[in-house]
């Protein structure tokens, strides 16, 4: 890829190993664009690459905090200028070297490479928000898509923010499976992203949702 074409953003909260994160990223893709996209009340003095402090929106009820990663990630993309960016929550790291060249396997500028932990082709509009790989003007078009939560019912972020994009962005109506395969491309979260939760292991963490929510939205085999 050429000199400064990808960009990585990081959007969420300082933690203890936000410092250690930047740094990987730092030393593996040497060229890349770094932004770290958080708020006005985290402290950022040790975060060794670009920031981007913002006011919090407003709370709402039942939010999961979607808001937070609306405003987070569309700002923090309209200040980065690459042209394949990856854009990942703080509290994961990626380990893949060539996760860009994975993405450029897509083979379609159109689609946003996800992982498939958290991705389900038999819960509609339950697409991974874990990470991100796409061109800066897809992910900025998926981003602009998404209204902000307004708390009135109860809903899981994934399902949020995938339903705004297909059906308010997209204006696709077509089914679920169809669309997964139209607008996103899957790849493995552990032998592809090589991703790690810096709280909790890839098995742990897999188990935990697969036992405590995937079962009651999963639908019923005919």
């Amino acid at each position: 890829m050429p000199k400064n074409s990808i960009g990585i953003l990081l959007q969420g909260s300082i933690t203890d190993w936000s410092e250690k994160i930047v740094k990987e990223y730092q030393e593996n893709f040497p060229n890349a664009q770094i932004l770290y996209s958080t708020w006005k009340t985290e402290n950022v003095k040790n975060i060794p690459c670009e920031v981007l402090q913002l006011d919090e929106p407003k709370t709402v009820p039942s939010s999961f905090h979607i808001n937070y990663q609306i405003k987070g990630a569309l700002e923090g993309l309209k200040k980065m200028d690459a042209d394949i960016i990856m854009k990942c929550r703080t509290d994961q790291v990626i380990h893949n070297k060539h996760i860009f060249e994975l993405y450029e396997q897509s083979h379609s500028k159109n689609k946003i490479m996800i992982p498939n932990f958290t991705t389900f082709d038999d819960i509609d509009y339950w697409a991974s928000d874990i990470c991100q790989v796409s061109t800066r003007e897809t992910l900025l078009n998926y981003w602009n898509s998404i209204e902000y939560f307004d708390g009135t019912r109860l809903i899981h972020p994934e399902i949020y923010l995938t339903m705004n994009y297909i059906l308010h962005g997209k204006k696709d109506l077509s089914p679920w499976k169809e669309v997964l395969g139209k607008y996103f491309y899957v790849k493995d979260y552990v032998k592809d992203f090589q991703a790690e939760n810096m709280l909790l292991t890839p098995e742990w963490n897999i188990y935990w949702f697969f036992t405590k929510f995937y079962k009651d939205f999963k639908k019923p085999d005919p």
